[in-house]
């Protein structure tokens, strides 16, 4: 089991990183990202996983390129944001047709919004002064200043079924949309400067995106002006094809998971697409990639022979520990420390919103604090005797990563790594490796259908290690029931 779940997961990265490669100069066409389907179209469940789950992953990837590709045969780079916003807004608008009471308990949840003033102008208040300081805005995890984190705070007040709320709080982790609390309040305010006015305007969006998701996601995206293809013809596309599956594992997977586990079909357009295709036309970028990759191939089986892999949820730590020890080397080699790196974005944070207060969007911050976590676990496991068994061969091996030369004057070539991984700073995807993550995910789900996925664990986050009052805020010290 765990040896097909890290083939199954290093053919998915193998083929992302070589389709970067092969096409980095071209402009990008969805066709680009066929091998990569091809590869999620190979995977297979196993003896004792739930088929049902597997498929709400793997149908999810197979019926979205369908569909994109019946629709267009590329997408502006801008908009190429919104791919992997649309699966979860499909999958509840299908559950709520299947299941009514989920539905109803939606619908209390909604009402229960109008009654929770008191947290929602609180948060808005803080996000507008930027008061948590870097965060995700949308992450898996409760933390503070995170939509999943005021949703949950919201979903303790309520009476509704226990399991639909895990579904709700899912739907805002691992699943999802183009909402994000703070946005709409921001634009509000901006036009209006009536505080009232632009909570009401907020509220009214959570709740239109809780009663009618895929109307909601479809207007959002005709208001940034979406024009790659029609929103709704996508979705009628998606839906009509994805329901079945829906249907197959609505008695046997947990709502939480039907929720999030179609929504990770990013590689299509983002992770394969415009933003990497740039990124990588230097060279020193496209090598950090293709030397992550064979650290993740030569390193994994060895951990799974090693004993250090003992389970599917261990593939992903151990991938991503790999990756986070790698990026942390690249910034040791040339003398940075991850507080350094913590400590230039938390200053950099502070004067940007002074600067863009309500021109910013919230979500701003999202890939810059993922990779500051990654950069802080990094040097945590540096010091972390169980890594040593991780081989550095390939790195140690690259001549574009060790010519520093060829990037700079060579007696003054100290910055080139650094220089290297801040292009992928607002966009770590690849790296952190979200590929071999999501895989990892999909199969481990499968294994145990019936336990939700919620996330209830404390990432450690790096800011904290120099705001450590930010965990006062966080859920997990609130005994919230999540």
């Amino acid at each position: 089991m765990i040896e097909k779940v890290i083939d199954e997961a290093i053919s998915a990265q193998k083929e992302i990183v070589n389709a970067i490669d092969r096409y980095r100069f071209s402009d990008f066409k969805l066709e680009h990202a066929r091998d990569f389907v091809k590869s999620v179209e190979r995977m297979k469940v196993s003896e004792g996983q739930s088929d049902e789950a597997f498929q709400l992953y793997r149908k999810s990837v197979l019926v979205h390129y369908e569909a994109l590709v019946s629709l267009t045969d590329s997408i502006t780079p801008f908009e190429s944001a919104f791919l992997e916003w649309m699966q979860t807004p499909s999958t509840l608008q299908i559950l709520y047709e299947l299941d009514p009471s989920f539905r109803e308990s939606v619908i209390e949840f909604a009402k229960m919004v109008d009654e929770c003033d008191d947290i929602l102008s609180l948060e808005a208040m803080r996000i507008v002064n930027g008061f948590y300081g870097v965060t995700s805005a949308k992450d898996f995890a409760a933390i503070p200043g995170s939509t999943y984190c005021i949703m949950a705070k919201i979903a303790e007040r309520t009476s509704i079924d226990k399991n639909h709320k895990k579904a709700i709080l899912s739907a805002n982790s691992w699943g999802l949309t183009s909402y994000i609390f703070g946005n709409e309040f921001l634009r509000s305010f901006k036009e209006k400067k009536d505080f009232k006015l632009a909570l009401e305007r907020e509220k009214d969006l959570m709740k239109s995106m809780l009663l009618e998701p895929v109307k909601t996601q479809a207007e959002i995206m005709e208001q940034f002006g979406f024009r790659s293809f029609r929103p709704s013809d996508y979705f009628t596309k998606y839906m009509q094809n994805f329901r079945p599956v829906v249907e197959q594992a609505i008695d046997s997977v947990h709502l939480a998971n039907i929720v999030m586990l179609p929504t990770h079909v990013g590689d299509i357009g983002h992770h394969i697409g415009w933003q990497y295709y740039y990124i990588c036309r230097d060279e020193i970028n496209m090598e950090l990639l293709r030397v992550h990759l064979n650290l993740l191939q030569s390193n994994l089986i060895k951990a799974y022979e090693n004993g250090v892999i003992k389970s599917v949820f261990d593939v992903t730590s151990t991938a991503t520990a790999i990756s986070a020890l790698y990026l942390y080397k690249l910034l040791e080699d040339e003398g940075f420390t991850a507080d350094m790196i913590v400590r230039l974005f938390t200053e950099r944070f502070y004067n940007y919103i002074q600067r863009k207060q309500f021109e910013r969007n919230v979500v701003n911050e999202l890939h810059i604090n993922d990779f500051l976590d990654f950069i802080h676990r990094g040097e945590r496991l540096s010091r972390d005797k169980r890594m040593s068994f991780i081989e550095w061969d390939a790195l140690n091996s690259s001549k574009v990563l060790n010519s520093p030369e060829l990037y700079a004057f060579p007696f003054c070539a100290i910055t080139t790594k650094f220089a290297a991984l801040m292009k992928f700073a607002d966009m770590p995807c690849l790296l952190a490796p979200e590929p071999v993550s999501i895989i990892s995910l999909v199969n481990a789900v499968a294994l145990n259908p019936e336990v939700d996925l919620v996330s209830k664990f404390c990432k450690g986050c790096a800011t904290a290690s120099l705001q450590p009052n930010k965990c006062l805020h966080c859920m997990l010290n609130q005994n919230i029931f999540i």
